[in-house]
């Protein structure tokens, strides 16, 4: 988006990573004159539209890209109900408060834009031991798909990316706790977010769901 010159608001759990990050950008474009707002929040606990809306209120908000989620692992039942409950919000609910919240000013100030949705292939079959992993992807997918067309007289596009393995601190996360044989094969055939950020401007406005790379393919 920056080597578009087009100014970012960052939304993420307000920690040291969504800081360094914002001053990596900001030092980087600075010269192309790119503005970048970071909004810490927690999006697996309900309260966060507020510090959402009063960073952005006041921009004109015409693209969206929903890509926060993270997997939790264990057996269902033995991991608690409020740790489920959060996974779920933040992989899959949160879009759906945010995606409204946004898509209503977009219609009420005739902004033409985009929202993405970055979904997973674990949405194609059953995920044990990460069980709302998929359950929350396959929610992405049916939702984006459902919405495209409903926006798209607006001037609205929805697109949803199911990537390949991606390279990122996903499998690093804290709620990783388990050694899952699938995931150690997914980590070492990982390739990087770029690729997943080409598929996505690829295909925004020209196609509603994009399988990007072999995995989602070849797992159809």
């Amino acid at each position: 988006l920056a080597q578009q010159g087009i100014n970012v608001v960052l939304v993420a759990v307000p920690d040291a990573t969504l800081a360094e990050t914002t001053r990596e950008l900001q030092e980087r474009f600075w010269l192309a004159g790119v503005e970048f707002i970071a909004v810490g929040v927690d999006l697996s606990r309900p309260g966060y539209m507020g510090a959402i809306r009063d960073a952005t209120d006041h921009l004109p908000i015409s693209l969206l890209f929903s890509n926060a989620g993270y997997i939790l692992t264990g057996f269902f039942a033995a991991v608690g109900v409020e740790a489920q409950l959060a996974n779920v919000h933040c992989n899959a609910t949160c879009a759906v408060e945010i995606t409204h919240h946004f898509v209503r000013r977009m219609q009420a100030e005739g902004l033409r834009g985009g929202v993405a949705f970055t979904s997973s292939p674990a949405s194609f079959m059953a995920t044990p031991f990460t069980s709302m992993y998929g359950s929350t992807k396959a929610f992405l997918t049916e939702f984006g798909a459902s919405l495209a067309p409903e926006v798209k007289s607006l001037g609205i596009d929805v697109c949803v990316v199911h990537p390949s393995p991606t390279a990122s601190n996903f499998y690093s996360a804290p709620t990783v706790t388990h050694t899952i044989d699938a995931m150690d094969f997914f980590k070492r055939q990982a390739a990087g977010p770029e690729v997943v950020a080409d598929a996505l401007f690829a295909s925004l406005g020209r196609i509603v769901i994009v399988d990007q790379g072999w995995y989602p393919i070849m797992l159809r």
